[in-house]
């Protein structure tokens, strides 16, 4: 673990942490036979009590039915004590009996644990089109229930993943005058990764009572994290990301010292962008992270925008498997982004090397061309452009388009 102090305040990242990190969440995983592998393909997420419940969907006019579902279930009371999730099968595009389907994964789970009706949230992913195999998931959950326990962030992890290479967890400590507060996240994604809400399947856990009006800055902090990646350009039907809140440290938000309230955002800022990176670097046949910053713009927004933008050029992010620094593939994707910039006030970096300036292309020495050729050649570079138009600043974070990627998803469902 590392530790890293601001102000008064410290917060501590947890090496194997994840969901069941905070006090009072188990959670389990387990091979259900939905997936033809044989991987782990249901998972259960559960709170000791009640937890205050943020949830934000996918903005995909294609929901499936467990989003339908929970967005139904979430309508009126803002709790949820547990979320039971497959893998393997999307549940989307299933019409009526897909809905029915969703809504006995959330009667079986509650019924298993002895909960009231609507306190469980379902979460799908995989194949688009099918029916799910109810057979299967309702043999698999009491065995769920059965294999609860505290300590199954990792199988947890790994039973929500399809063609994600990496599991996706991470936990982080707070301490603060009055205790420890703790977060822990998971997630999964590799495909059909574009920003528009989360665009994968994530869940966050605290046990910090949190306030409803804290959903603002949920949303808030989900602009800077997943919505700030992309990898395809594509917006999945189940995007989910649901934030579980249960109070269970004993300290409430309103609580903290303003300092210590930005410190805790701070630490879920860490957790939601660390598991986004993880997403973008696990990309389906990625072999690059680019970093893409706009600087010197008019606006957050508007260096955002044209920051993801930039990230869902097929023509840029070929060059970028190819190691070639091709600057002009990204300039010509800023000006099409529809973002406000002047070409002749503009700067591009590769790195700390630069490239552009002015709008006009820089004649590098000798030394400065073999540290380009080097920055291309990392795992992980970042792409500068600096807009020179005013003072905001956004990053996205984007991979590269390589012939993995094509063989991943020209064989998907044969």
């Amino acid at each position: 673990m590392w530790r890293r102090k601001t102000g008064d305040t410290m917060y501590t990242v947890l090496e194997k942490g994840g969901v069941c990190s905070p006090k009072g969440f188990t959670a389990s995983g387990i091979c259900a036979g939905i997936k033809a592998s044989g991987n782990a393909d249901m998972a259960l997420l559960k709170s000791e009590k009640a937890a205050r419940c943020f949830a934000v969907f996918t903005t995909n006019k294609v929901k499936a039915a467990p989003v339908l579902y929970d967005k139904a279930a979430l309508e009126h009371a803002h709790f949820a004590t547990a979320v039971v999730v497959n893998s393997g099968n999307a549940n989307a595009c299933t019409g009526e009996q897909g809905y029915k389907d969703a809504e006995r994964m959330a009667t079986m789970t509650e019924e298993a644990l002895n909960l009231a009706p609507k306190s469980v949230l379902v979460c799908s992913t995989g194949v688009i089109g099918h029916l799910m195999p109810m057979d299967k998931i309702e043999a698999g959950i009491p065995k769920l229930v059965e294999k609860l326990h505290a300590d199954a962030s990792e199988e947890f992890g790994r039973a929500i993943l399809t063609t994600d290479l990496a599991l996706k967890s991470h936990a982080v400590e707070i301490q603060t005058e009055r205790g420890t507060v703790t977060i822990g996240g998971a997630c999964k994604g590799s495909g059909m990764i574009h920003p528009n809400m989360a665009t994968m399947l994530a869940f966050i856990t605290t046990d910090i009572a949190l306030p409803i009006d804290f959903f603002a800055e949920f949303r808030a902090d989900i602009a800077d994290s997943f919505n700030a990646i992309t990898v395809d350009g594509d917006t999945s039907t189940n995007d989910t990301c649901i934030l579980l809140a249960n109070g269970m440290s004993g300290l409430r938000y309103e609580d903290l010292s303003l300092s210590e309230q930005g410190e805790f955002r701070a630490a879920l800022m860490l957790v939601m962008q660390s598991l986004a990176k993880d997403i973008v670097r696990d990309g389906e046949g990625a072999t690059k992270l680019i970093e893409l910053r706009i600087e010197k713009a008019e606006s957050h927004e508007e260096a955002l925008r044209m920051a993801r933008f930039i990230g869902t050029s097929n023509l840029a992010k070929c060059a970028m498997f190819g190691e070639d620094p091709n600057w002009g593939r990204i300039l010509s994707s800023a000006g099409s982004s529809g973002c406000n910039m002047v070409a002749e006030h503009t700067d591009l970096f590769f790195g700390d090397v630069k490239v552009l300036e002015g709008g006009r292309p820089i004649q590098l020495s000798e030394d400065e061309a073999v540290a380009l050729k080097n920055v291309v050649r990392q795992r992980e570079y970042k792409v500068t452009l600096v807009l020179n138009i005013g003072n905001a600043c956004a990053s996205a974070l984007t991979c590269d388009l390589s012939y993995g990627y094509v063989k991943i998803n020209a064989e998907y469902t044969t």
